[in-house]
């Protein structure tokens, strides 16, 4: 393996991690050395700028089929004979019009009982006319009938805290931002909670500090920060080593949670044996998450719902409440 950094960093063999399942950094190394890939490693000059997620949003119009063990979600579908009656609310609405609004929402909503995302623009005008009782009756009712509605869970978080229930409002603009990860006005409502709140909430993302790039047929430049050296040279050989995502059961190009947990657990050892002290702040929350059984929970929520925001839909409720617990006890203490 070529390199243009001969590295220092002293690698052991799996110890503080269950990761029996995974490559060892010396492993990986080993790997590497034996490939016929040339590895060409070298430290990059400037910082990699997080990403902007932001126009990466979940659709809204989406239900969960109560009951279903798949957790199979639809479109919401509305029919030719309804659609008046909710065009109607929404004009009423627009003008402030909260009475006429909600009688044509109602109205809509008896005519398809299946169309829950009704309730949650009752609550809407409910909460727009001072009725924040019936506002979060309504919103509790959309969540019920469907767990995924995160503006139900929105709306009732922003409502709670307008009734002083601040920690019914942390716990529901949690779950809101993990439906819909990405949500600028989300993270907006977010901020203003966790204020309230008294909890930090100084927002941060997952950005490794790794560019790897395939220069020809048979050689590959692994660029990285050091802090990332387990993290880099692991996840180049899930790039682009012929055979090694097939090797770990996984399909080479497609998203696999396997990958990322043993590119974490390579960057973690080797953290840990190079006695680095470490300043960025997703790698410290990232050690406690890992210390405190938290890892798939850091993964799904720092890495898979900034890409794929909607796969939060197929997540069970437990997974989310899991979610939220890493979300409040390391992410933001």
């Amino acid at each position: 393996m070529k390199k243009y950094l001969l590295l220092s960093v002293s690698i052991y063999l799996f110890s503080t991690i269950n990761a029996q399942n995974y490559h060892s950094p010396a492993e990986i190394l080993q790997i590497m050395t034996d490939s016929k890939i040339s590895y060409e490693v070298e430290i990059l000059k400037d910082p990699i700028e997080c990403k902007d997620y932001s126009d990466n949003l979940s659709d809204y119009m989406i239900y969960r089929v109560k009951n279903d063990p798949n957790l199979l979600s639809k479109a919401y579908k509305i029919d030719e004979h309804v659609k008046p009656l909710i065009d109607k609310a929404e004009s009423y609405f627009a003008e402030k019009d909260y009475p006429n609004a909600l009688i044509y929402y109602k109205n809509a909503l008896k005519a398809d009982s299946s169309l829950y995302f009704i309730m949650t623009y009752m609550g809407q005008v409910y909460a727009n006319s001072g009725d924040n009782t019936n506002a979060i009756a309504c919103y509790k009712n959309a969540i019920s009938h469907n767990y995924i509605d995160y503006m139900a869970h929105w709306f009732l978080a922003d409502t709670y805290l307008e009734t002083k229930n601040v920690d019914g409002a942390v716990d529901e603009i949690v779950i809101a931002q993990i439906l819909n990860r990405n949500n600028p006005r989300i993270k907006t409502s977010f901020k203003t909670i966790f204020q309230k709140a008294k909890r930090n909430s100084d927002d941060w993302c997952f950005n490794p500090q790794v560019e790897i790039k395939k220069l020809d047929e048979g050689r590959v430049k692994v660029g990285m920060n050091i802090d990332w050296t387990g993290y880099a040279l692991t996840k180049s050989l899930w790039m682009y080593e012929p055979g090694y995502a097939d090797s770990m059961g996984a399909s080479k190009g497609k998203y696999s949670t396997v990958e990322e947990k043993e590119c974490l657990v390579s960057l973690l050892i080797t953290l840990e044996n190079s006695k680095t002290k470490v300043k960025d702040l997703q790698l410290k929350v990232l050690r406690k998450a890992t210390d405190n059984k938290f890892l798939s929970e850091y993964i799904i929520y720092e890495i898979l719902l900034t890409r794929f925001p909607e796969a939060a839909y197929q997540l069970p409720e437990q997974t989310i409440q899991d979610i939220k617990e890493y979300i409040l006890k390391y992410r933001y203490q």
